[in-house]
């Protein structure tokens, strides 16, 4: 099976922690939808696959006109071999929400809402550069649920500067008050060349220390897992039976595509990506051709350190035989010295032929993988 990921760069504003490609550029929304589409249309005669999952992110890609997210899903369905049961996840900023959006995103497909909330004070809300209002958040959700969307993530951010355990909960409960089947909660990382990298070097801000870091991480456990909320990765909590699909990909090392400017995509041991230069993307399309940066065949060595890394996102972790399955070696035995010092250090246990992070693995994930792949 094959997820799809398409790349919306246009925002009303960047968020001034965001690291991704992305414009304020709107007058370019035409010329780059063609292109996604032509890039679509080209990829479909190229993978005829099963897709099981789409995901539209970016950006903002409930920022432009929604009849592009319907010609890009017709699309999909016509060169493609779309199962019936396909989950469709499309991002939403609460303030570029309406009804009439909704109903397109419906009848398109879409059945899975991100809508990103971050905090639940507005005065961290301006410190991020979001555009939307706490307000704005609780009616988008309403009106997602009123147009019928039944699995709809939230984002929220914590470790954000002078955020205080108090707030953090406050953001946490405002959450749950809506019942989303799926919360991102994602610790705050200043990227460098952002201008939150550049206010932080400028002493304007000052980044919340570790300890706090951690103490907010566990709440969110804490509580989350008290309302029936499962922790099935690092940074992601979800009702029984609405994990991510499309995610769960890139941590069980499935193919997918990205599609849009800086897109990447791999398929088994090939790794590559789109241009992150937004014109050029557009060029490259005009032109006809896909011109991909630096692909990459992932080695012997690099696939079993990949492996790892991700599955140890995973509470689940590892089947020992798919790990043999996929590398001719046991595990246990290859690697009996670095296992032995990892569960010894509390980082992890094998249990019914699994290797499964347990909290403080989840904790010092770093560490964990580091331990284990010493001797790769």
């Amino acid at each position: 099976m094959l997820g799809l990921y398409f790349h919306i760069p246009f925002c009303i504003k960047k968020c001034v922690y965001c690291d991704f490609v992305s414009t304020e550029r709107q007058s370019k929304a035409a010329s780059y939808m063609h292109a996604l589409q032509k890039e679509t249309e080209l990829i479909g005669g190229m993978y005829n696959k099963a897709v099981d999952s789409v995901f539209f992110g970016g950006g903002t890609p409930s920022l432009i006109d929604e009849d592009y997210i319907s010609r890009i899903m017709d699309t999909v369905r016509r060169l493609f071999q779309f199962t019936d049961d396909a989950e469709v996840t499309l991002e939403a900023n609460p303030c570029s929400l309406t009804t009439k959006k909704l109903q397109t995103y419906k009848k398109a497909g879409v059945n899975r809402l991100s809508i990103g909330l971050q905090a639940a004070q507005e005065e961290h809300l301006k410190a991020l550069g979001r555009q939307h209002t706490v307000a704005m958040f609780d009616e988008a959700f309403q009106m997602a649920r009123e147009a019928g969307f039944d699995n709809i993530n939230t984002d929220v951010i914590y470790a954000l500067p002078n955020q205080t355990l108090g707030e953090w909960e406050e953001t946490l409960f405002h959450v749950l008050h809506k019942k989303p089947e799926h919360i991102s909660a994602y610790a705050l990382k200043i990227e460098q060349g952002t201008p939150m990298a550049h206010m932080a070097a400028a002493g304007q801000i000052a980044p919340a220390d570790e300890d706090i870091d951690l103490r907010m991480y566990h709440m969110a456990q804490t509580i989350l897992d008290n309302k029936g909320y499962t922790n099935y990765e690092i940074s992601n909590f979800a009702i029984n039976g609405y994990e991510c699909v499309h995610n769960l990909k890139y941590w069980n090392i499935k193919d997918y595509i990205g599609l849009g400017v800086s897109a990447h995509s791999c398929i088994e041991r090939l790794r590559f990506a789109n241009t992150e230069d937004i014109d050029e993307y557009i060029d490259n399309m005009a032109k006809g051709g896909l011109r991909y940066e630096q692909p990459d065949f992932i080695g012997d060595t690099e696939r079993k350190i990949e492996y790892i890394m991700l599955k140890l996102r995973l509470k689940k972790g590892f089947m020992l035989y798919d790990y043999k399955r996929h590398f001719g070696e046991d595990f246990l035995l290859t690697h009996a010295r670095e296992l032995k010092k990892a569960c010894t250090e509390g980082l992890c246990v094998v249990k019914d032929d699994r290797v499964m992070p347990t909290k403080r693995g989840f904790d010092l994930q770093n560490r964990l993988v580091c331990t284990l792949i010493e001797n790769m």
